[in-house]
């Protein structure tokens, strides 16, 4: 993009930023990471994570420390729990960027930085109050420093990587050991450097760095629990999702081929066209990036544990695959075909509320707010910013104006409509209530419980150490469908559409 359109597209980019660091919390992993973090601070204990009476070992300890730190300065809302995210992935975007300017001069970093945070994957996880960015970046970061390392075998670079490792160690476990570890041994072996590969793996001092990183606060959980917790926490919650199916979320074998378009739109075409464009024989660079993608990609689409956000530890290399394939075809106009994919993707987006409130029409669920649907649908703001997007991508297109400016465009509304709508909106639908009634338990000086429901971020609105179950004298949330599965006497005390805080009756507390 030429000067003048970079710049305003990044003041955009970033406005775009402004509504979903405020966004609420989502259940259930940020609402769990926000509900141990805030007990950090309540209990005054910072080195075993707890959530309510349980011990929370689904990850280490970095993620919770940062983000009880981020609470301790900004309080307990919000942005306090996603800005540490922001500023992760902001360190990911422009090392990301910087390093593909230094290997191909024929790159611009803003060019990049716009096409690396329009992909939707990245965007969303950018702001996400979980570990996921912190640990993307650590992946990335990781993996440079060992590709240059192999170019000038500068031990700094092996030692950065030491670093990197040992840090996301304490955000994600093994993770980060076995994904970058991975794609480097196959670039070593297919470049014929499998030597180099393991004079790294025995190298002394960067195992004497990590070991110096993680040993501390893991040695402080063996003294304190025992070596099982630790054996769940590094090996069960790192290759357990591979082997078993974690809180149902299973899927096909082509699940991550179903999930990737969404997560690249609306440069779909040109991130396929960029792969096969790449040159693997000549060009080590697109080799590096094309191993780190389809690892990522193949691996986890074995795995039985299947989540969208998995996919985006090998998705920065798609803004590499996009942006080479636009500074190829940098003059050419869009296509009819091109067009046509346009037209689709923003036809979906015109017609997501209505498919959504027939959706919510014939399934009756409780888990989301029909209310919230019904005001989406009268959006009149939100139909009238997909359509004057979908009349611009028309009007440029008769223009015959360059398609990659024009995808660009259109990919940089997408994020802004995505960020100041489709987001809001659901939460709202699935959260507007939960967030609502714990508001409500933070004014009162009982504690709080969940009966048959598992919504973390009501404790963190409620700025109190959560519970399971039935409590004397507790604000106890429960769902409306949960009702007739009570088995006390209670009175309701607050309602909100599908949910509700009830409490133990009093003649049966005093039983």
């Amino acid at each position: 993009m030429a000067g003048l359109l970079r710049n305003i597209g990044l003041i955009v980019l970033f406005i775009a930023f402004i509504p979903v660091l405020f966004l609420g919390i989502f259940d259930l992993d940020e609402g769990a990471f926000a509900s141990t973090s805030i007990q950090m601070l309540i209990d005054e204990q910072y080195f075993i994570p707890t959530i309510g009476e349980d011990i929370r070992l689904e990850k280490p300890i970095l993620s919770y420390w940062v983000q009880a730190i981020s609470i301790s300065i900004f309080g307990a809302n919000e942005f306090a729990l996603r800005f540490p995210s922001f500023l992760a992935s902001l360190v990911w975007a422009y090392s990301f960027t910087n390093f593909i300017k230094e290997q191909d001069r024929s790159f611009t970093g803003s060019n990049l930085f716009l096409v690396f945070f329009t992909l939707p994957g990245i965007f969303l996880i950018s702001f996400a109050a979980t570990a996921d960015a912190f640990l993307n970046t650590l992946i990335s970061l990781t993996l440079i420093s060992l590709y240059k390392y192999s170019q000038n075998k500068k031990a700094s670079y092996l030692n950065n990587a030491a670093i990197f490792i040992g840090i996301g160690f304490l955000v994600k476990g093994l993770t980060i050991i076995f994904i970058p570890g991975m794609i480097f041994f196959l670039y070593s072996l297919l470049t014929g450097q499998a030597r180099n590969f393991f004079k790294i793996l025995f190298s002394f001092k960067p195992w004497a760095i990590f070991f110096l990183i993680v040993i501390p606060w893991t040695f402080l959980v063996y003294l304190r629990l025992d070596f099982d917790a630790i054996a769940y926490l590094f090996l069960g919650q790192s290759f357990g999702r591979f082997s078993n199916t974690f809180e149902s979320h299973a899927g096909p074998i082509y699940y991550y081929l179903v999930i990737l378009p969404f997560l690249v739109l609306p440069f779909f075409t040109d991130f396929l066209k960029g792969i096969f464009n790449l040159k693997l024989r000549s060009n080590k660079l697109d080799m590096f990036f094309a191993i780190w993608f389809f690892f990522v990609l193949i691996f986890f689409s074995f795995s039985s544990t299947k989540l969208p956000h998995y996919l985006i530890y090998g998705l920065a290399p798609a803004a590499y695959f996009i942006e080479k394939y636009h500074l190829k075809n940098s003059n050419k106009p869009l296509s009819l075909l091109g067009l046509i994919f346009q037209t689709v993707i923003w036809s979906f987006l015109f017609a997501f509320p209505f498919y959504l409130q027939y959706l919510s029409g014939i399934m009756q669920t409780f888990e989301v707010s029909s209310v919230a649907i019904d005001a989406f649908v009268a959006d009149y703001t939100y139909k009238i910013l997909v359509g004057l997007t979908f009349l611009g991508i028309l009007v440029c297109f008769f223009l015959r104006m360059n398609a990659a400016k024009i995808k660009k465009m259109a990919a940089l509304a997408f994020i802004v409509i995505l960020s100041f709508k489709i987001t809001p909106f659901l939460h709202q639908t699935a959260q507007g209530n939960i967030k609502e009634l714990g508001l409500y338990a933070r004014d009162s000086d009982k504690e709080i419980s969940m009966f048959k429901v598992n919504k973390p971020s009501y404790a963190f609105y409620a700025r109190k150490k959560s519970f399971r179950g039935p409590r004397p004298e507790a604000l106890i949330l429960t769902r409306r469908d949960k009702l007739d599965q009570i088995d006390f006497s209670y009175q309701i005390i607050k309602e909100s559409e599908n949910y509700l805080i009830v409490e133990i009756a009093h003649d049966e507390n005093k039983q």
